[in-house]
């Protein structure tokens, strides 16, 4: 009995790391995807935006019940809904924390309506999609998220629009692309070679390495001013990321004097958007 309960203590303790190491780093490209329409120095809220929302999802879905070889996580289709819904509002000139205040009481909306939909049972009516429609959603999700990453990518500087990015070669930073290509490439090959840590996790790590030995070579990789493949400081003081989880953040990430700077590597952005092609394929395949 006793032995019983160790293992499945051990597994719950393995499940709960594996779904955080697939889980976090989504939830930071999918934060800095929805927050960066609003501004530069909004990206970095988006980050911590993405890690409280997983820590809150991680506290919560477990206490509600769960379902066996599944994972709360973050959601590509939901982020790029508000990824678009942030930059229509940005076109319309809201001010960013006026928008702020939108997408979350959107999502607080989404969200007691999701409850509702499932104490209705109305769940049952999926079973009545056509595969065509899901796998085309699907695939439009998986391109947007693919497109809104080019940019970073080729390391253009922040703001810079899509075809202005490919246009524009002068601007383009061959370390974001070295980046990313390591990114790509150790998230598609670490399957063949090892199961026992997630491909995304190992890209993830992958890039970070490549971003940090370039630095050796160009140490203004190293600094956060100015430093287009990185998301910025965080904006929280020398209390970390509880104290900017808690509303002690100004209004002005620039100007914050004591803060602690977080560099966030470009791989992040990146292997986002890997994942999301692949998605994209599993989709068209499933139809």
């Amino acid at each position: 009995m006793a032995e019983a309960v160790s293992k499945r203590w051990v597994g719950e303790v393995w499940g709960g790391l594996a779904a955080m190491l697939v889980a976090v780093p989504s939830s930071i490209a999918f934060g800095v995807t929805i927050f960066s329409p609003l501004g530069a120095e909004y990206a970095a809220y988006g980050a911590v935006a993405g890690i409280l929302g997983t820590v809150a999802l991680g506290l919560t879905a477990p206490a509600l019940g769960g379902t066996n070889r599944l994972i709360t996580a973050p959601c590509a289709p939901a982020a790029a809904v508000m990824a678009a819904f942030a930059l229509e509002l940005s076109g319309q000139g809201m001010r960013p924390e006026q928008a702020v205040v939108m997408l979350t009481a959107t999502a607080l909306l989404c969200g007691l309506m999701q409850v509702g939909f499932g104490a209705a049972g109305l769940g049952r009516l999926i079973k009545y999609m056509p595969y065509p429609v899901v796998s085309g959603y699907l695939s439009g999700v998986g391109l947007v998220i693919v497109v809104s990453q080019i940019p970073r990518f080729l390391g253009v500087p922040k703001g810079t629009e899509f075809w202005t990015a490919l246009a524009s070669p002068s601007l383009w930073a061959w370390q974001g692309m070295i980046v990313g290509g390591v990114t790509a490439f150790v998230m598609l090959t670490a399957g063949r070679v090892t199961k026992l840590v997630p491909a995304a996790i190992l890209g993830l790590v992958a890039g970070v390495a490549a971003y940090f030995a370039l630095g050796l070579f160009d140490r203004s990789l190293w600094t956060v001013n100015g430093n287009a493949l990185v998301v910025g400081p965080l904006g929280g003081s020398d209390k970390g990321l509880v104290d900017a989880g808690t509303g002690n953040v100004r209004s002005d990430p620039v100007t914050r004097t004591g803060r602690r700077d977080a560099v966030i590597s470009h791989s992040a952005w990146f292997k986002n958007s890997v994942r999301s092609s692949s998605c994209v394929r599993k989709s068209v395949s499933s139809t």
